[in-house]
């Protein structure tokens, strides 16, 4: 097993057969303070970490049956099995994740044990709470302090597949183009990551969430247009969004979407198309199109190529080369 190809195998962490191997960098990478093996004969291990701002994702197969302790962690997880199930065991409680599907809200500063069957698969997604905390409060506008607390309720199945797919896609499209992915482009999906796990998952500031927002002014709207205009080469932040508003995020979307028909970060989208095009128009013979979608912060070229010809009726590479002939 040691080299197979994974879905995250551009970020190796482990790929060894040797136990006193996996054991060091499971405790210096994943932070595990515990790592047992039932049967070291035969044992062999796979293992991948990318962290995107305040977001992990890991891959990880064991051949051999293993457990895995963690102490208080800053993050809180949440596990997707591709293959085979396992057990999780914290504050007293054990629970099942079962195959294919994926494992309840495990909660940050408490310890957590794994046991992990031989042949099992799993992606991992793990968050700072602290980034929890900051998003959250954005979202209503109000402190919440350091009372997060997710509800024992599984999510609804509907709204769990769609953050699977939502994961999973995350780690493939970042194990293909991480190397190129702008910081503005990396902090924007892992942002988008947090926001859905907030929405998707029962806690105790749901009710807040979902219940309608407060009316606010129009001009609020376009106070936020020129702050993006004047950052659009930066991350969407909705903390600053919220800070030169003066409302909740939910409000702002909320007139967003009444009086522009989007959302802030389909606004910032057409902005940076501008810009883009912008670049284009003004490149010389080193210029190419794909710098351009990265500076302007689109991480996949084919999605850029697609958003600039429904905007600009033209692909980019046709607005470079035009813009190579006038200057020749």
């Amino acid at each position: 097993m040691p080299g197979r190809s994974t879905i995250l195998s551009n970020y190796p962490v482990i790929r060894s057969s040797d136990p006193a191997f996996a054991r060091d960098r499971l405790f210096k990478v994943y932070g595990a303070n515990s790592f047992d093996i039932r049967k070291p004969r035969g044992f062999a291990m796979n293992a991948d970490h990318v962290q995107i701002g305040g977001v992990g994702l890991s891959y990880v197969e064991y051949t051999g049956e293993v457990s895995v302790g963690f102490g208080e962690v800053s993050f809180v997880r949440q596990c997707f099995s591709i293959e085979g199930a396992a057990r999780h065991t914290t504050s007293g409680q054990t629970a099942e994740i079962v195959p294919g599907s994926w494992s309840q809200i495990l909660p940050a500063y408490q310890p957590l044990t794994f046991e992990f069957p031989s042949g099992y698969r799993q992606v991992a997604m793990r968050i700072e709470f602290d980034v929890l905390l900051r998003n959250l409060s954005a979202l209503l506008d109000q402190e919440i302090g350091r009372n997060l607390v997710f509800a024992d309720m599984p999510a609804h199945p509907s709204a769990m597949e769609a953050l699977r797919r939502r994961v999973f896609h995350l780690a493939i499209d970042y194990n293909e183009r991480g190397a190129t992915f702008s910081s503005l482009a990396a902090a924007e999906v892992a942002r988008m990551l947090v926001m859905k796990f907030l929405l998707c998952h029962r806690h105790n500031y749901s009710h807040l969430l979902f219940r309608e927002p407060r009316p606010v002014s129009s001009t609020v709207v376009k106070t936020v247009e020129e702050f993006i205009e004047a950052n659009w080469d930066k991350p969407i932040d909705i903390e600053a969004m919220v800070a030169v508003a003066h409302v909740s995020a939910r409000s702002l979307f909320r007139q967003f979407r009444k009086d522009r028909g989007c959302s802030p970060a389909d606004f910032a989208k057409r902005v940076r198309l501008n810009r883009a095009r912008e670049m284009l128009e003004k490149s010389n013979e080193s210029g190419s199109v794909i710098q351009v979608a990265l500076k302007c912060g689109f991480q996949n070229p084919g999605h850029f190529a697609r958003d600039y010809r429904n905007s600009f009726g033209e692909l980019p590479s046709a607005t470079l080369q035009r813009a190579r002939k006038w200057m020749s």
